[in-house]
């Protein structure tokens, strides 16, 4: 059973591409985490709004 998966040469060593020596590209992870960006930026906007309105709101109170 173990000859059947034995690999009859090893392949040749090839340079690295750009991506493959970096790791990732920005527009890789951009185009697969767009979602969960899109939500991020989402959900900081509306904490900064909800920010500045109660400020807001403090200051006319006084």
């Amino acid at each position: 059973m173990i000859l059947l998966f034995q690999q009859p040469e090893l392949p040749k060593d090839q340079p690295a591409t750009e991506t493959q020596q970096y790791g990732f590209e920005l527009s890789d992870f951009l185009s697969e985490n767009i979602w969960y960006l899109l939500i991020f930026v989402l959900v900081t906007a509306l904490v900064i709004f909800d920010y500045y309105r109660r400020k807001k709101e403090k200051n006319n109170g006084n």
